[in-house]
């Protein structure tokens, strides 16, 4: 089934919502592969049909409740500008609190941790949303550490992406699934350490190891499909 996240005829904002925090409650009680719209309209006290008059599929339902929770609990923000001594730092910050966000849900929000395995199993348009703004977030980071002369001045968009699957492991909730539940976080703090002292790194240019040449860069693609590959 095609995931999307077109609803019909524009309705109303506030029912859509209701639908959304429906859909989580109902996921949270009987995991997101035994949950159906039938839960979720009798949550709302409707009818399944009032439903799909909102939302063009169960799909389309699932990818709105997974977007919700990466927005809302799987979203880290890192601190302001200032508050932490440099770029760098507040880059590993946000690394470290990315990956511990998985690592709570995984622990304390284990159905709708499974509904975001899902999302990113099937590429869904909420996953590939939460990639596109964690990317996002780096790239604002980098440009601010480049600023600074902390990080080597590259393209900001290739060193975002490339810094992202760098540390896919800490990130993609399919590897944090698979991760035991005594998993030491030393390893993250030294995969992060590492992924930002690279950026301080003269890129190599091409044909001559270790030395950098900006212009040859180009920005590698990072929508989800790059995260797909590497699990395969």
């Amino acid at each position: 089934m095609k995931v999307g996240t077109t609803v019909k005829n524009q309705p109303q904002t506030g029912y859509i919502s209701s639908i959304v925090e429906a859909g989580t409650a109902a996921c949270r009680l009987y995991g997101p592969t035994k949950t159906n719209v039938v839960d979720i309209a009798r949550l709302l006290g409707k009818s399944p049909a009032s439903v799909y008059k909102i939302f063009p599929s169960k799909a389309a339902i699932w990818d709105a409740i997974a977007g919700n929770f990466f927005e809302t609990d799987l979203r880290f923000t890192p601190s302001a500008d200032g508050e932490l001594t440099s770029a760098a730092s507040r880059l590993k910050e946000t690394a470290l609190g990315q990956h511990r966000l998985m690592l709570q849900a995984r622990d304390g929000d284990s159905q709708m941790f499974s509904l975001a395995v899902l999302a990113a199993e099937r590429s869904w348009p909420s996953f590939k949303g939460h990639l596109n703004r964690l990317t996002a977030t780096v790239g604002e980071l980098v440009s601010a550490g480049i600023a600074t002369e902390e990080f080597v001045p590259r393209n900001v968009d290739a060193a975002a992406s490339c810094f992202c699957l760098s540390i896919i492991s800490l990130w993609d909730p399919r590897f944090i699934g698979a991760q035991p539940l005594n998993h030491c976080e030393l390893s993250a703090q030294e995969l992060a350490s590492f992924a930002v002292a690279a950026l301080g790194q003269v890129p190599p240019r091409r044909g001559q190891p270790g030395r950098g040449n900006e212009s040859r860069l180009s920005r590698p693609e990072f929508d989800g499909s790059a995260w797909s590959e590497e699990i395969a």
